[in-house]
């Protein structure tokens, strides 16, 4: 299903009415700013379009304008959120000599999910927000994510970024599993015992180096920061893919 909630800015002069598409842009970020705030406050199942429309102070028939139902605009704002960390991490690994490096990169995707409440929702005991995202994906398309995440493993063995002695299904296997006991864990443990995401964060990076840096590492790790951008523009074109 193509998606029908891409919009352009619009532009127009000093002088003249308003753009229509300029209100309808506004009008989209507000709904999702709203929505985001929801979903982080109640979930993804127990947020409704009704609590939607009357935060944002418009009528339900409003947020049909932009998309066809509750999983349509949840989807989005959760994409949205996900595409604005995945910006922010494409930066912090850019301005780190050792950004390339496995170990680094878990660090600085924990730093900036801190600065996601949405994204941070997801390992902070609300699993449905992602459960929402990745559903929303036909198998196709999923399977598309897992083949690409074997190539960022392949590629950071090639670059010899991590070790070579590891199968590669078995690191993407186990890396994944490490993804998803973040978000599932705290249905387990509950809150109270609960890390913060600083103590996560040092913690995983340290794990990761452990596990996965080889025994000689190349000074240069440019290798691995373009490799990391390739699976991240990967899952920016998984956008529209989704059932």
């Amino acid at each position: 299903m193509e998606s029908r909630n891409k919009t352009t800015h619009g532009t127009r002069g000093d002088k003249g009415p308003p753009d229509p598409s300029d209100e309808r842009v506004l009008r989209e970020e507000r709904l999702l700013d709203v929505a985001a705030d929801l979903l982080v406050r109640w979930g993804y199942r127990r947020t409704t379009l009704d609590d939607v429309a009357r935060e944002a102070g418009v009528g339900k028939g409003t947020i049909y304008l932009h998309w066809k139902d509750k999983k349509d605009l949840f989807r989005t704002a959760i994409w949205r959120a996900s595409q604005q960390a995945g910006e922010d991490l494409k930066q912090r690994i850019a301005a780190d000599p050792e950004g390339g490096l496995p170990h680094r990169l878990w660090m600085h995707s924990m730093l900036v999910t801190l600065a996601h409440p949405l994204v941070a929702a997801m390992i902070k005991g609300q699993p449905d927000l992602f459960q929402g995202l990745m559903g929303s994906f036909d198998q196709q398309a999923r399977q598309q994510l897992v083949g690409h995440a074997d190539t960022y493993v392949v590629q950071l063995q090639q670059a010899g970024l991590i070790r070579a002695d590891l199968p590669v299904p078995v690191i993407a296997y186990l890396i994944a599993v490490l993804k998803m006991g973040l978000i599932t864990a705290p249905d387990l443990v509950g809150q109270d015992h609960l890390p913060s995401m600083e103590q996560l964060a040092l913690a995983l990076s340290d794990l990761i180096r452990r596990w996965l840096s080889p025994e000689h590492l190349p000074g240069d790790t440019t290798a691995g920061k373009q490799a990391l951008n390739e699976w991240l523009d990967h899952f920016t074109d998984m956008e529209g893919k989704h059932e």
